[in-house]
Order: C-alpha cells, then sequence, then structure tokens
C-alpha cells in the first residue's frame, strides 16, 4: 500500500506540473510523458471496471517503472552503423583514466560508481517511485554496462563523484554524446569542460572528429552547452513519441508553442508544431 501512495504521489504532481505548463513553465518532455500515464489510466480504469482490483494495482505500478525504462532507451536512435564495427577494446577499461582537465578527470565506469550513477538518474527522472522497484534498479545499472556504450565517470581531483558522460553506441555514426551531473554541480560549467575532454581525448585515441548533440527543445541549459562546445544546429530526430502517438501529441499540444519556440524552429529550419515531441540536433566538430 504504501509503494502504491508513492506511485499516486508522483502522479498528482504530475497533475500539478499540467497547470504550471498551462502559466507557459514549460517542460516538453514532462507533458509527453503525462501524455503516456493519461493513456495507461484509461487501461487500468477498464480494468477496475472488469472487478480486477488486484490487475489493477499491478499496472499503476508497473506503468511508471515502465516509462521511466522506455524513456532511457527512447533516445539511443542510430543513424547509421559503422562498417567495419568499432573496436571498443581500445578505450579504457573500468577505473582506468580517460582524461584530465584543469578540474576534473574522467575515469571508466566502475562498480562503486553505482550509487552516484543512480543519484544522478533520480535527480533526472521524472518518475521517483520507480526507483523503490528493484529491478528497475537492476535494469538500469546493466544498461550503462551494454555492449557498444562508452561511459565514463566524472570526478573532481579530490575524488567527489561529479556525474558521467560518454558516448550511446560505438557503432552508430556519427557518436552521440550524452552527459548528465548531479544536480548540486550544474551550472558550473562542468558540463561544458567535460564533454570537451571526451571530445579531445577520444579524437586522440580513435580519430574521430564529429560527433552528434540531442538536446531537449525546452532545455536551455543544454542548448547553451551545445552552443559553448561550438555546435550547430543539425535539424530535429524523434525520440519518445513516434507515428500516431506523436501526432496525436503534437494535435494536443499545441498551446505550448510560444515565442522562444517559435525562434527555435526558425533557427532548425522546420515548423514550431514539429518541435513538439522532437529533440533538437547538433553536429560538434571536435
Amino acid at each position: 500500500m504504501e509503494n502504491y501512495r508513492a506511485w499516486d504521489g508522483d502522479l498528482q504532481r504530475g497533475v500539478a506540473m499540467k497547470v504550471l505548463k498551462e502559466d507557459r513553465n514549460i517542460h516538453l518532455k514532462e507533458q509527453m510523458l503525462f501524455s503516456e500515464i493519461l493513456e495507461g489510466l484509461k487501461e487500468i480504469e477498464k480494468i477496475e471496471q472488469g472487478d480486477k482490483k488486484e490487475g489493477a494495482a499491478e499496472r499503476f505500478c508497473s506503468l511508471f517503472s515502465a516509462l521511466e525504462e522506455e524513456l532511457h532507451f527512447a533516445e539511443e536512435e542510430v543513424l547509421e552503423e559503422r562498417n567495419p564495427p568499432f573496436d571498443e577494446s581500445i578505450l579504457p577499461k573500468e577505473g582506468e583514466l580517460l582524461a584530465e582537465g584543469e578540474s576534473l578527470c574522467l575515469l571508466g565506469i566502475a562498480e562503486e560508481d553505482r550509487e552516484g550513477y543512480m543519484e544522478v538518474e533520480y535527480d533526472a527522472s521524472f518518475f521517483k517511485a520507480a526507483f523503490s522497484d528493484q529491478r528497475f534498479l537492476k535494469n538500469l545499472w546493466n544498461s550503462f554496462h551494454y555492449r557498444n556504450r562508452a561511459y565514463y565517470s566524472i570526478f573532481s581531483f579530490n575524488g567527489l563523484f561529479l556525474g558521467y558522460c560518454g558516448i550511446r553506441n560505438l557503432q552508430s555514426s556519427p557518436w552521440e554524446l550524452c552527459i548528465s551531473l548531479k544536480k548540486q554541480y550544474q551550472g558550473r560549467g562542468i558540463g561544458t569542460e567535460s564533454l570537451r575532454l571526451l571530445m579531445k581525448a577520444l579524437k586522440r585515441r580513435t580519430g574521430e572528429s564529429v560527433y552528434r548533440g540531442r538536446v531537449d527543445a525546452d532545455n536551455e541549459a543544454s542548448i547553451g552547452m551545445m552552443r559553448k562546445l561550438g555546435a550547430k544546429p543539425n535539424g530535429i530526430s524523434e525520440s519518445f513519441l513516434h507515428g500516431e502517438r506523436l501526432m496525436r501529441y503534437q494535435r494536443q499540444s499545441k498551446y505550448l508553442i510560444d515565442e522562444r519556440l517559435k525562434e527555435l524552429a526558425e533557427e532548425f529550419a522546420v515548423p514550431a508544431e514539429e518541435l513538439l515531441g522532437h529533440l533538437l540536433e547538433f553536429r560538434i566538430e571536435a
């Protein structure tokens, strides 16, 4: 029952968030997720009407974990497979140094970093209650170790875990950058320095000089970081929603389009409606 209340608390916060969006405090990813929650709740209501309360409660709890996992994997689109395949054995192993900067270093992801990674993911998550699900936590941690992924822990020189960065898929072309920091270390330039270090080190080891960045259209901090890295607009791409789900979301969410979104759409040469449910694409040269 306690878990059920926790899930319900997340839902109530989601409802409150929708009200805030009406006041133009826009977070497009959360709006997409809220739309999917409502669809899931319709299914649960049907189960309850069939007098299957236990099935409804189980479906309610699994809904949030499933959406969190789907969101985690949604941004791993592959543009083009490498031929011949990239040999990942040339990259640093667990705990080995990749690069050192003026104030931080990048080390291969290691088991002792698990707590830090989970804290970063929890901070960024819309569904906090999913982190009470041990199956979800296990799958989430394992996902950082899948083949063809390269994640590096970001540490300060006094040993503080700051977050992580890396490449989502070593067999895609171009390589897509990713980064996530602990909440208390955001807004300090750590993300920009970390990605610069990452690209410089990988270029030295592999010769790779062109990278891909994908950012939510409402994430002004990440858009600013892309600009500091010298990234250039390179279109948009789908993420969490596809096909009819995406078109339905766009039809229902036109009220989210404001002047800032229109300016972004002009910069990326797409209609403003297309930014709803899509990610901004950036091309970065190391």
